[in-house]
């Protein structure tokens, strides 16, 4: 079979897996005119009331009505399909659907806590979705490449992640499996297995990558939060494209596990972690995680018993370096409202604002892709190889790339501990700066220089694979939307390259309008408990701590 036909097969397959009774008629769908489709669900009419309840619900009531037999874990699971299959109608965000098995796990915890009086867990009867290369026993996981559409077919119980075998003890329902780039490796989610992830607060945005399909999904509330993975950015720019919280923490923190392209690469640390609408589901997962059995390590050798610290305090007034640009691309003018926006919100709240020297994170985010690219590309060269599936432009850094020897790894990866310590020189120097006379608590700049860039456009991550490079834990704060009447183009800047002129090139205020805006809160090694809690601080600040991605 061509790789068209193969794709082909399997969208007729996922597509066969929805329930009819939930599919909205094609002809009652918005048209491309309708941009912004996050309340679509909610004002169609095709969500019964008591769905739109459960689905719009923070976590604390929906584990509240399980508790208290209002509603049963199937109830909540069939909602939160309901309004899953509309959102993928509109973004096309979901790879394998798997509605049944989803109930079945369902059903069996309604009848455990009947039986028992008790609940299996913390997320017990918690809808949670899952990036497409998670291992789920009984799914395949394509990584959006056409030859592993149905290699293998499916995968056992003994093969599946670390961090999906822990949810599923505590409780969790699976039910789907959301869109990733091919090979993952994209800003921007599209394969020619799927197609594209559209962005919900603006269709004509891309949704970001590569967990963009379950940054789209969980923006849709179509789960209560989802899993994603991050080796470049990809926790963080989906999640600042649709306005959620997440954290990308210090490396072997958390449990991961799952299908790579660039398995065996151990240049850059690759993490997993939660996308959510609310930051204290992030907090929790990331405590519960952290805090498992030193048995964890018999599942995943890089997971690091270490610990949720408890006793992390933070100062009454917090001190940070902010970053308004990197070195090497500016951000959109709705990306630099955003920056102002945090800044004076920080100040007015007696926080202490010094300058950050971006110097150099631009020639680091090249070494991490240099990285990416030491094996020649020939992992992602094998499985396009193998069925003929053509290259995506953006891909070009893996088709024509060259293998580099291993005496030249080695000294890559010297230039990168190099780099590393001139970057925690630069953080201790913040001593002379501040009023305290300590190093800063923590660092704020843009997630990404787009407020949602357009789609087709090949996206700049710097703003976030710095921080894969060094590995410390940085997360997303929701903001504010773009404003089209306020975000106006700075037509007497000048860009100072190739990429950022690219970057000014794509900025059109009437195309950009409703994206999100995000901040990247960023702490150092180890310091993940900190950083959450200055995510907090500044979502508080800015008003958006319970920001429902309205």
């Amino acid at each position: 079979m061509s790789y068209k036909d193969i794709s082909a097969k399997k969208r007729a397959e996922r597509d066969s897996k929805f329930k009819p009774e939930w599919l909205v008629p094609e002809e009652e769908l918005p048209g491309p005119e309708v941009l912004d489709v996050l309340q679509w669900p909610v004002s169609s009419g095709y969500l019964s009331a008591s769905e739109i309840e459960i689905t719009e619900a923070p976590i604390a009531t929906i584990r509240a009505n399980i508790k208290s037999k209002k509603w049963t874990a199937v109830t909540i699971a069939k909602a939160f399909m309901h309004r899953a299959t509309i959102a993928h109608q509109l973004v096309n965000c979901l790879t394998e659907v798997f509605f049944d098995l989803g109930l079945e796990m369902a059903a069996s915890l309604d009848k455990y806590y009947e039986e028992t009086g008790q609940l299996i867990g913390p997320y017990h009867g918690i809808p949670i979705s899952l990036k497409d290369n998670l291992i789920i026993r009984g799914q395949p996981a394509s990584i959006g490449v056409v030859c592993l559409a149905y290699d293998p077919p499916s995968f056992t119980e003994e093969d599946e992640s670390p961090n999906v075998k822990t949810l599923r003890s505590l409780g969790a329902v699976f039910y789907v499996k959301t869109s990733v780039p091919t090979a993952m490796m994209i800003g921007e989610t599209m394969n020619n297995l799927y197609g594209y992830t559209l962005n919900p607060f603006n269709r004509n945005l891309t949704c970001g990558g590569s967990s963009g399909g379950e940054g789209a999904l969980v923006a849709m509330k179509g789960s209560v939060f989802g899993i994603g993975g991050d080796i470049g950015g990809s926790l963080r720019i989906p999640s600042a494209f649709q306005n959620l919280f997440t954290l990308r923490a210090t490396s072997g923190r958390l449990p991961g596990g799952g299908r790579a392209a660039l398995v065996g690469l151990e240049s850059v640390p690759s993490v997993q972690g939660p996308m959510a609408r609310e930051l204290c589901i992030v907090e929790e997962y990331c405590q519960i995680m952290t805090d498992l059995d030193k048995n964890m390590e018999n599942l995943d050798v890089k997971f690091v018993p270490y610990g949720w610290r408890q006793d992390v305090d933070l100062p009454e007034k917090l001190t940070f370096a902010i970053a308004r640009e990197d070195d090497k691309v500016h951000p959109y003018p709705s990306i630099l409202r955003g920056m102002d926006i945090v800044i004076e919100k920080l100040k007015s709240a007696g926080h202490e604002i010094i300058e950050w020297d971006p110097t150099g994170q631009g020639e680091f985010d090249q070494l991490v892709h240099s990285f990416f690219t030491s094996d020649g590309g020939n992992k992602i060269k094998k499985l396009h190889e193998a069925t003929g599936e053509p290259f995506f432009e953006f891909m070009h850094i893996y088709r024509d790339a060259k293998e580099i020897s291993v005496s030249d790894l080695w000294d890559m990866q010297s230039k990168r501990n190099g780099i590393v310590k001139k970057f925690i020189k630069r953080w201790d120097g913040t001593a002379k700066l501040t009023s305290s006379g300590k190093p800063i608590d923590g660092l704020l700049l843009p997630t990404s220089p787009y407020s949602g860039a357009p789609l087709n456009k090949n996206q700049y991550c710097g703003y976030t694979s710095v921080f894969n490079g060094l590995d410390w834990p940085a997360g997303t704060v929701p903001v504010t939307r773009a404003d089209k009447e306020i975000d106006l183009k700075e037509v007497d800047y000048k860009p100072k390259n190739d990429t950022d002129q690219l970057c000014y090139d794509s900025y059109d205020a009437d195309k950009c309008h409703g994206g999100a805006i995000s901040v990247q809160v960023v702490g150092r090694k180890l310091q993940d408990e900190k950083v959450l809690k200055m995510m907090k601080i500044v979502a508080q600040c800015c008003g958006t701590l319970d920001y429902w991605t309205t």
